[in-house]
């Protein structure tokens, strides 16, 4: 007996296993490889001009004409220019681009359009962020044959300016500072923009230089009295070895003594922490020359000083403690403070062993910026000490000079032409 006849025809087994497989297999991505997109930028400091660098892969079988990339509000782009190249392979290709703006849209046009399958890299120069930082989120669309789809989430981090950067940034709009920066030698040492820049930026190691100097100064009176003593003294071994210690540190530099301290006593087991070894380097070199100016003055007492002291019946220490010191003290203050703005000066030197005080935050400021300005501004801050400790210690000579011969030194100076002699100091300071 015959079989019925089927009522409809057969679809073919391997048509439908094609079928199948077809289901199966994802939708290829459309022109974008989302999971490998990205963004970075060039600043990470809001408010000044930066470079957004785009990177993704086109996905197989489309092709990316372009792309709009949308920034928050506030950004500016009027000035933004833009640049792509591809890789495929090992191949690098520049691609040409065309933008236009449009309030914080960024529409990029590639012609030719990236193959499929390519490494695209799109960068956008000179987009001036807002000021206020934090999270700057890009959105946007790319568009391919098929037509336009969003763009990934992308988000990029930069921080708020602080108040110095934010008055560069004012500046740098004036046109007053435009005229003062086209003069070389004003634009080299005197830039505006990085004056207001500096001036925080070293105050911070311009405190640690005070510091250092405060610690190291005094700590150099007392072992350069001692050392004074010891020179002085009638044991002649005692005499060899102060003698010893003040030629070696006063005949060497200051800059050598740092190197053998820093470089020296690690290698002999020694360790350090960096300040607190800066500190007793500046100390001892400044002990030497201490020593020199309290035997100095110790010596310039008339002997007859120690004659009264002694008829008085006092020991030969209680003399030098209650007579010679304190006359001693008085004269040699002059050149103790010019001692202490020498050694101030010095400081300077440990920004060789990578101490970041005033003259280390200087250089790197100044390395940063391609300009010299911050070396202009940390002048200024060493004369800030300097100054008036140079002036004190002129009025403190003509003091000591009228006290001593009833005559101030005999100064002169130059004012409109004229030259002039200044008028005695009166006893009571007037």
């Amino acid at each position: 007996m015959k079989r019925p006849a089927p009522s409809g025809r057969r679809i073919p087994a391997p048509i439908v296993l094609a079928v199948l497989l077809l289901l199966l297999v994802p939708v290829a991505a459309f022109g974008l490889d989302t999971a490998q997109t990205d963004v970075t930028i060039d600043q990470t400091t809001a408010g000044q001009p930066t470079r957004f660098s785009f990177e993704t892969v086109t996905s197989p079988g489309e092709t990316v004409l372009g792309a709009d990339f949308v920034f928050p509000q506030g950004t500016d782009v009027t000035s933004v220019t833009a640049e792509a190249v591809t890789i495929v392979g090992l191949d690098q290709k520049k691609v040409q681009v065309k933008e236009a703006i449009s309030g914080t849209t960024v529409h990029v046009t590639f012609t030719p359009s990236v193959e499929p399958s390519s490494s695209l890299r799109v960068e956008l120069h000179d987009v001036v962020t807002p000021l206020v930082g934090g999270d700057i989120a890009i959105t946007g669309t790319y568009t391919t044959q098929a037509g336009a789809q969003p763009l990934p989430p992308l988000v990029v981090q930069q921080t708020a300016p602080s108040a110095g950067e934010r008055i560069s940034f004012w500046l740098d709009k004036q046109a007053w500072v435009a005229a003062w920066n086209k003069v070389p030698i004003l634009n080299g040492f005197f830039k505006p923009q990085l004056i207001v820049q500096a001036v925080p930026l070293l105050f911070y190691g311009w405190l640690l230089s005070i510091g250092l100097i405060a610690v190291a100064y005094p700590l150099a009176i007392p072992i350069g009295l001692a050392t004074a003593f010891l020179k002085m003294s009638k044991f002649a071994p005692l005499r060899w070895m102060a003698s010893a210690y003040i030629n070696v540190i006063r005949g060497t530099p200051l800059f050598l003594q740092i190197y053998i301290a820093f470089f020296g006593l690690p290698l002999i087991g020694i360790q350090l922490p960096d300040i607190p070894l800066g500190m007793t380097v500046l100390a001892i070199n400044s002990a030497a020359y201490m020593a020199e100016i309290f035997r100095a003055g110790i010596q310039s007492i008339n002997k007859g000083q120690f004659e009264a002291a002694n008829s008085l019946g006092m020991t030969y220490w209680q003399a030098m403690q209650y007579v010679i010191i304190p006359q001693t003290v008085r004269r040699v203050l002059p050149t103790m403070t010019s001692e202490f703005i020498l050694l101030f000066k010095d400081t300077a030197l440990l920004s060789a062993v990578g101490i970041f005080e005033l003259m280390m935050n200087s250089k790197n400021s100044a390395a940063n910026a391609g300009n010299v300005t911050a070396y202009t501004v940390a002048a200024v801050y060493y004369l800030v000490i300097t100054i008036p400790l140079i002036n004190w210690v002129q009025r403190l000579e003509a003091r000591l000079a009228l006290s001593e011969t009833g005559q101030t030194p005999p100064t002169v100076r130059k004012r409109r032409g004229v030259l002039d002699v200044p008028a005695a100091i009166e006893p009571d300071g007037r």
